[in-house]
């Protein structure tokens, strides 16, 4: 378990679905960011979708990491952690100087409480098909195959899935993508002390008490059609 116990507010984002390009909404959560913010959290799908080739990161992508990248210069810990949508970034970060890669999800340490982040699809256990196919596409041969695919055919089939995951969820009942409860409460009975994720599009904050040990969820990255972020210092 890693301690981020840096003086300094958290900044934990998730669920941004950058198109790429500028992004005015986005653009303004960044510059919004309070001023002693100390490490940056990006808890998956960060991106809309991702393909590694240099241009495509370039031309799509490029102005908002030359934003983190002017963060890392101002001694902000940049984390980022794979979603549904930008798994396949996790290998490109793996190698950029300025982005620290974590495993989804990760136990960290901050001010003494132990804190469980994640993307959140992984908490999604009664949507069994979802996490059938998760494990088959971040297979190790599919993320291989993916990075060696002709770039146009690449796009073509990254641009598919999307839509294809846009209509998948529409058409699914609203309780087999919610976290249940039993999820919550089998973290916090291993000793976790607050747990924080995304995924699920929705805000809410909840307390759970589990053998004497109380837990507190922290869900968010949507809320009213609008993107949103939190700050937790411990």
């Amino acid at each position: 378990m890693s301690n981020w116990s840096k003086p300094g507010k958290n900044f934990f984002v998730a669920d941004l679905h950058h198109p790429g390009g500028p992004h005015s909404e986005i653009d303004q959560i960044f510059d919004e960011m309070p001023p002693d913010t100390k490490q940056i959290f990006l808890l998956g799908d960060t991106f809309h979708y991702w393909i590694n080739d240099g241009r495509f990161i370039r031309d799509t992508y490029g102005d908002f990491l030359i934003r983190l990248q002017g963060y890392a210069e101002r001694e902000i810990d940049i984390f980022f952690l794979e979603g549904n949508r930008d798994f396949l970034a996790s290998a490109y970060f793996e190698n950029v100087a300025y982005i620290h890669t974590l495993p989804n999800p990760s136990l960290i340490d901050i001010s003494g409480r132990v804190v469980y982040i994640g993307h959140g699809d992984e908490l999604c256990w009664s949507d069994w098909a979802y996490q059938i196919y998760k494990t088959f596409i971040r297979s190790k041969a599919m993320r291989l195959m993916a990075d060696n695919l002709p770039r146009p055919i690449l796009t073509r089939v990254a641009q598919k899935l999307s839509e294809a995951s846009n209509a998948i969820v529409a058409a699914k009942p609203r309780r087999v993508l919610q976290v249940p409860h039993k999820a919550y409460r089998s973290i916090i009975a291993n000793g976790v002390d607050v747990i924080i994720h995304g995924h699920v599009h929705d805000t809410y904050q909840r307390e759970y008490l589990v053998g004497g040990r109380k837990g507190t969820v922290y869900a968010f990255g949507w809320k009213n059609g609008r993107r949103n972020v939190i700050y937790f210092d411990g």
